[in-house]
């Protein structure tokens, strides 16, 4: 009879512990998107680029840049998603960022771009 008892138990406590896990929200993924805003032209073959980006689920985070993906971070880390940096006019370029929570959790991406025309009358 008393081993009939903790089966009893050992159901309950199992059907609580699929409840709970049940019941317990799942935390989603951080995830942090990286864009080109806009372009414009300085001194001649210079392109001063906007970069910015966004994160899901929206939280307060962080944002270091690294702006020719070399793996070294170029910014501190700041509240504010969008930046410029200037490039030579006509190169391709990947820039990366990452978002980084309170908590310290991180998220990264890239974005490659081709930065416009500037010099020969292209501005």
């Amino acid at each position: 009879m008393k081993q009939n008892r903790w089966f009893k138990y050992i159901g309950m406590a199992a059907f609580a512990l699929v409840l709970s896990a049940m019941a317990a929200p799942t935390a989603q993924a951080l995830t942090v998107n990286a864009f080109v805003v806009r372009q414009s032209c300085v001194n001649g073959d210079i392109v001063q680029v906007t970069l910015s980006a966004t994160v899901q689920p929206h939280l307060q985070v962080r944002y270091r840049w690294d702006f020719n993906n070399d793996g070294v971070f170029d910014t501190g880390l700041l509240l504010n998603p969008t930046i410029t940096h200037r490039y030579p006019d006509e190169r391709l370029r990947t820039a990366r960022v990452m978002a980084v929570t309170p908590n310290g959790v991180r998220a990264f991406d890239r974005v490659t771009f081709m930065t416009r025309r500037c010099g020969g009358g292209g501005g």
